[in-house]
């Protein structure tokens, strides 16, 4: 059955959401479905470091993503609800041109586009086809300003229980939807390659003198800050000049400065294509994991699945885990004793935690054999795409 996916995140975009997709559908013909994005989206930030471009058919609708982006803005500011029907409403009428003349029988969309979700919606029912909703995170729970976040939970509640299924990256956010609306979410966690991975990564430790790596891959923003603003206080707690932050990220090293993410513990490096990824992460000593404490959105927190998840666990390095403690992340890596979970907001007790991975041998190898035993189990992207029962054993409470 051919479908329509769309999705304002299409490899080779850096997002981690476009990752994701590029490992679901590389394998399949390119006459088994197409893309559906908004134009030009691809461009912007792009250092082209992302993965390749999907051999289907893309097919990109106006207008540009940055005049979206105003308009939404100016929504936002004058509350009105007209220039948002008035997007919907051109949106459901490319979507539903793409759809014919492509003559797809299913269409998914993807959360992370305010207008993508309802409109693939209306045109699945005018159009009398299966709708799959791909929620990567909760869907009005992105759109914070209050104009945005009605608009968006007043569509959520239609499309939800409308959709013939809703495809969620974790055990949380389907706990979430069941919760509200009854239904019962198919868990799809985030693919990873394992096959870039070494089997023994070299790593030696045995002189005391060499730098201590603490290491992050990824993009940084209001998810993040405090909880990098904690690893630095507690780096300068444990007072070892040996013991660095590296970072690698598209942000700007201003950006990060601005939000004191900064000192003489910090190393800034531009970020790396993604088959570089692998050997970076397997040379450190240990791998940061944070979500924010206090952050604009707590209810996307809660839920987060970060991309990077099924790299991190891949790596067979020891994990640290900084946040909080309802959220999926910390549960999911208490759960399967597969990294170091700090869930305080607590500068002292995170540089606790970094001397017990420096200095406890049989610890960093009790976490790195849990890491990638659950990396083959839920992130392996050979059987990720299996059948599987979305509810598993979770340990998760209804």
């Amino acid at each position: 059955m051919k479908f329509a996916l769309v999705s304002l995140g299409l490899p080779p975009s850096q997002s981690g959401q476009s990752l994701v997709l590029y490992h679901l559908l590389k394998d399949l013909e390119p006459d088994q479905y197409c893309l559906i994005t908004q134009k030009n989206f691809h461009l912007y930030g792009s250092q082209g470091n992302g993965s390749s471009h999907l051999p289907g058919a893309y097919h990109h609708i106006n207008p540009d993503y940055q005049v979206i982006r105003g308009m939404l803005r100016l929504a936002s500011t004058a509350r009105s609800t007209g220039i948002l029907s008035a997007l919907l409403k051109v949106r459901v009428h490319q979507l539903r041109r793409i759809i014919r003349q492509e003559q797809s029988e299913a269409v998914i969309a993807c959360t992370g586009d305010l207008f993508d979700p309802p409109a693939a919606y209306q045109v699945s029912r005018s159009l009398d086809i299966p709708y799959i909703l791909y929620a990567f995170d909760h869907y009005s729970h992105q759109w914070m300003p209050p104009l945005l976040h009605a608009f968006a939970r007043k569509h959520e509640e239609q499309l939800i229980p409308g959709a013939a299924e809703v495809i969620v990256p974790n055990e949380f956010l389907c706990r979430e939807y069941r919760r509200t609306y009854g239904i019962e979410a198919t868990v799809l966690h985030n693919p990873c390659d394992l096959s870039r991975y070494q089997a023994s990564p070299e790593h030696d430790r045995a002189d005391k003198e060499k730098e201590v790596t603490i290491l992050y891959t990824g993009a940084i923003y209001e998810a993040h800050y405090d909880a990098f603003q904690n690893l630095i206080q507690a780096l300068h707690t444990l007072d070892r000049p040996e013991v660095r932050l590296h970072i690698y990220t598209p942000q700007s090293e201003s950006r990060l400065r601005a939000n004191n993410i900064s000192g003489e513990y910090v190393t800034y490096h531009k970020n790396q294509p993604i088959f570089m990824m692998p050997e970076i992460q397997q040379k450190a000593d240990i791998l940061f994991l944070p979500l924010a404490f206090n952050s604009p959105y707590p209810e996307i927190v809660k839920t987060a699945s970060p991309g990077k998840i099924g790299e991190l666990l891949a790596a067979r390095r020891p994990v640290l885990v900084h946040a909080p403690a309802d959220s999926f992340v910390s549960w999911y890596f208490k759960q399967h004793s597969c990294g170091l979970v700090i869930d305080k907001s607590d500068p002292v007790e995170l540089a606790n935690g970094i001397e017990a991975l420096i200095e406890d041998r049989e610890l960093q190898q009790n976490l790195s054999t849990a890491a990638y035993a659950r990396a083959k189990k839920d992130f392996d992207d050979v059987t990720i795409k299996k059948p599987h029962d979305a509810r598993g054993a979770t340990g998760i409470p209804d």
